[in-house]
């Protein structure tokens, strides 16, 4: 077994194969789910493990236990080569994915932040100005605006789908550490929404939803039960296995040190505090623990809304953010990646056991994957032998980019050029080059071929070509880049960084967001309820998540769902 996990070279081929199999994929024209002659699931759990990168349940395999990931292979279908097709691969935009089954092009989460330039400011991908936080902070108001909502969210998602074919009667519960993890799995119809609130320690929800909590969520919270964990050291899961021989050394200087958690193990879990307060619901997060408190909130509303023993047929997501947390911290070929990775393992195996006990082994149906993936350190990538990885500086690019195009067109003698920049988009002032009399296409076009000279650049494209195209380029990556592109929400220009490199602000840790293999591959398994086993390598999208569902329960399809043949959706009996 290698010492760290590499998906370099071979996978580097696969990115470069991957948009031209896309085609085939949707090939057909989709159809509706056959009539099924065997009972529907009492009740379908979608778990989404925020990057779990999609190497990682093989390259772990020998370290599981027989009754969390493997209970997918010995039970279900499991699909070892799933991809997702477009190229700014993050959290808001892999949600919105797995529960329309359509790509950012439709469904219009382009990112976790945009900016809007309707507003001129930046946005958030599930939050409006209209919703007010459950229960108010104590030192907020209801003026105090901007929490949890769906609205940005342009397309019907699966339980939106769901509750229409039930007529309302089916239970949609959606729980997160994150609140875009809930929020934009629960459509616009859900009966609860909760999220993890790190400045008080507690779960919430907002005015969108409903205005007080459920019972059992206040009960949950005034049990205080995230306070177990304080004082404790996050230490090392498994005492009988050799964790550099599975991941790497525990101290690289280039990984996060957390709320002062350190970067090597024994992690304390204080956030530096004499008693719990938001630094320390903080480490909560970024650790295993959060896991485990999310989970104890799923087990609370299982039995508290009775899902799965009711007469029609029920919904659960459950989002685990922290292993997202994690990563960005420690990088993928950390102790601590793996370390929660296998407790990730031994939760599903309490998880499922619970739900064969509440429900019935047999009478539900789980599907499992993750929004993205996650790109390596680059100091770990350049030992690994992928000698240019590296960070960008988005805001040296962006103040270069300025003066670049300051040199070429002149002005603005107050302002900039560029008023908004992310990770791979740059928003152009318009307003200023309307008064110039410039043609947008000409500056959108400057600024690309600029972007494409600088070091770790692999590509730029315009607003203008993206929109024009009408299918005559089918260059891989312009189609990736094609299908995260929106219209009115996406920038001027959209850049894509050479593999194993990504803008940063920070110095240590790592990120994802590319359309690059190690960004773009996640797992995708289901077992339960009407699923044939089987395991399958030929390529998929994470946007048969949503079809397969439906299938299984013998209703209609979301109506944005992308289109693919019946032998990649049709996985039911």
């Amino acid at each position: 077994m290698s010492s760290r996990l590499n998906i370099g070279s071979s996978f580097l081929l696969l990115w470069l194969a991957l948009p031209l199999a896309v085609p085939a994929w949707w090939s057909e024209d989709i159809n509706q789910p056959s009539a099924l002659a065997v009972p529907r699931p009492q009740l379908i759990v979608m778990l989404i493990i925020d990057q779990l990168r999609g190497d990682y349940p093989e390259h772990w395999k020998e370290l599981f236990g027989a009754d969390g990931f493997e209970r997918f292979h010995k039970e279900g279908c499991c699909f070892a080569n799933c991809h997702y097709p477009y190229a700014k691969t993050v959290t808001g935009a892999g949600h919105a994915s797995l529960s329309t089954g359509c790509m950012p092009e439709k469904h219009g989460i382009i990112e976790n932040n945009w900016y809007d330039r309707t507003v001129a400011k930046s946005v958030y991908c599930a939050t409006t100005d209209t919703a007010i936080r459950v229960p108010l902070h104590p030192l907020e108001t209801k003026l105090n605006r901007g929490s949890g909502s769906p609205e940005r969210l342009l397309v019907p998602t699966f339980t939106d789908v769901f509750k229409e074919h039930t007529q309302g009667k089916a239970k949609v519960i959606c729980l997160s550490i994150k609140d875009r993890g809930a929020v934009l799995l629960g459509g616009h119809k859900p009966d609860a929404v909760y999220w993890f609130d790190e400045s008080v320690g507690q779960f919430i929800t907002s005015s969108y939803y409903r205005d007080q909590l459920h019972p059992w969520v206040d009960e949950f919270n005034h049990a205080n039960r995230v306070d177990q964990w304080f004082g404790q050291d996050w230490v090392r899961y498994r005492k009988d296995i050799d964790y550099v021989r599975y991941s790497g050394p525990d101290d690289v200087s280039e990984e996060g040190t957390g709320y002062k958690q350190g970067r090597t193990f024994p992690h304390p879990m204080n956030g530096g505090l004499t008693k719990p307060g938001k630094g320390f619901y903080a480490a909560v997060g970024n650790s295993p623990f959060g896991n485990e408190l999310l989970l104890e909130l799923a087990k609370k509303a299982i039995v508290a809304e009775r899902l799965g023993k009711r007469d029609e047929s029920d919904f659960l997501s459950i989002s685990f953010s922290s292993n997202d947390y994690v990563g960005h911290c420690w990088g993928p070929n950390s102790q601590e990646v793996l370390d929660i990775t296998l407790r990730t393992d031994r939760m599903l195996s309490e998880l499922f056991q619970y739900l064969d006990e509440q429900v019935g082994k047999g009478k539900y149906l789980v599907v499992l994957s993750s929004d993205h993936g996650v790109c390596p350190l680059p100091e770990i990538a350049r030992q690994q032998g992928h000698a240019d990885a590296g960070r960008i500086s988005m805001l040296a690019l962006a103040k270069a980019a300025n003066a670049q195009l300051r040199a070429l067109f002149g002005g603005p003698a107050n302002g900039s050029w560029i008023i908004s920049a992310n990770s791979s988009d740059f928003y152009l002032n318009r307003g200023f080059i309307q008064s110039r009399g410039l043609d947008l296409a000409e500056v959108q076009s400057e600024l690309a071929q600029f972007l494409k000279k600088q070091p770790k650049i692999l590509a730029a494209f315009t607003a203008s070509e993206l929109q024009s195209d009408h299918g005559a380029n089918q260059d891989p990556l312009f189609l990736k880049v094609k299908h995260s592109f929106h219209k009115e929400r996406s920038g001027d220009v959209m850049m894509v960084s050479q593999p194993y490199c990504f803008a940063s602000t920070l110095m240590t840790g790592t990120t994802h967001g590319t359309p690059h293999p190690y960004d773009t591959h996640v797992p995708l398994m289901f077992f339960g309820t009407n699923i044939k086993p089987q395991y399958r390598k030929d390529l998929v999208s994470p946007l048969v998540a949503p079809v397969v569902l439906a299938e299984a329960l013998g209703m209609p399809f979301p109506t944005a769902t992308e289109q693919m043949p019946k032998d990649i959706w049709q996985t039911t009996r």
